[in-house]
């Protein structure tokens, strides 16, 4: 036997033992984190709501998270806004315990799956949106198509529609190193070198933490996350920049100090988030990154505050409160 043969081997007793691997840790993963909230046929596929408070006094506040995360992320800003307000987290198709969606998976396509869901609960507006990441590129997106129902946004260091153009990156580039990864997924890649999903749910309770750890990573959630960036550029953005300005909705525009990567531009980019609406503001929070704006506990506080004050500008139909 010569050394190819050997490391041939090699490599495919890895591979198999990684995927028998991750095919076990999958059904595990199944019955430790079953869903906690609402499976809502949409059409032959499920989306999944996780619905909390009581709809004491519109609006509802519906809560979109990051390009692989989902409605575990929002742990500790979801409970508190349900003690004033009815409050709706969504795993987006493919994401969380969603079922995967048709393609293409733009930011309209899951606006439009959000909303059916939505009706088929009996959840009517008026909403305020928010979105971390990925999406606030969602809530925007299901702005532009149900304008008359949207009283109030929150862009929790929201994507900016542009900003791949804008980098001199495609976003076809960064889908397909997401589909590579939904296929490293398939052999327990991701659940070994774990870095980049802690730096997502470090900080979170510990069963949203391992809810997040154990189905952000999976082959489903990457495929779907690289479908969303494959049309990011063609389908998403020019929906939501041809909606234009938001007119004086209640707007307000959360951005963080720490950005390893990219940071004068994506700096750059939040600043011009605030000018969609006359009536907004924003708000850089000290010493906060990206994933940590909402899974760390001391900064989620913050995002919670802030939607609470959009949610009573919205009632009340006046300026966005003072920071108290």
């Amino acid at each position: 036997m010569n050394i190819l043969q050997i490391i041939l081997i090699i490599v495919v007793g890895t591979a198999t033992a990684g995927f028998i691997y991750q095919t076990i840790a999958a059904q595990r993963d199944k019955r430790r984190f079953p869903p906690p909230g609402h499976m809502v046929d949409i059409g032959g596929r499920r989306l999944h709501l996780n619905i909390m408070g009581e709809d004491k006094d519109s609006p509802t506040v519906i809560l979109e998270a990051g390009m692989v995360s989902f409605s575990s992320n929002w742990a500790w800003v979801q409970p508190e806004v349900a003690k004033v307000a009815r409050v709706v987290a969504v795993d987006r198709a493919g994401l969380g315990w969603s079922d995967p969606g048709p393609k293409p998976r733009d930011a309209g396509q899951s606006a439009r799956e959000l909303h059916t869901a939505l009706e088929k609960l009996g959840i009517t507006g008026p909403y305020v949106l928010a979105g971390h990441s990925y999406g606030g590129l969602a809530v925007r997106a299901f702005a532009a198509l149900y304008r008359d129902e949207v009283a109030g946004m929150v862009l929790v260091d929201g994507s900016h529609p542009n900003q791949w153009v804008r980098m001199g990156v495609s976003s076809k580039v960064i889908a397909t190193s997401n589909h590579v990864s939904a296929q490293l997924a398939r052999f327990g890649l991701f659940r070994i070198f774990k870095g980049e999903y802690k730096l997502l749910a470090d900080g979170l309770p510990p069963r949203q933490y391992g809810e997040l750890m154990a189905l952000a990573s999976t082959t489903r959630a990457l495929a779907s996350a690289g479908d969303s960036l494959f049309v990011w550029d063609t389908i998403s953005r020019p929906l939501v920049n041809d909606a234009g300005s938001l007119g004086d909705l209640p707007l307000i525009v959360l951005s963080v100090t720490d950005q390893p990567r990219m940071g004068a531009k994506l700096t750059e980019l939040q600043a011009e988030l605030p000018s969609l609406s006359t009536h907004s503001e924003h708000i850089t929070v000290q010493g906060a990154y990206h994933e940590g704006l909402v899974a760390q506990e001391r900064h989620a506080h913050v995002v919670t505050d802030v939607i609470l004050r959009v949610v009573e500008a919205a009632r009340k139909g006046t300026p966005i409160a003072e920071e108290v």
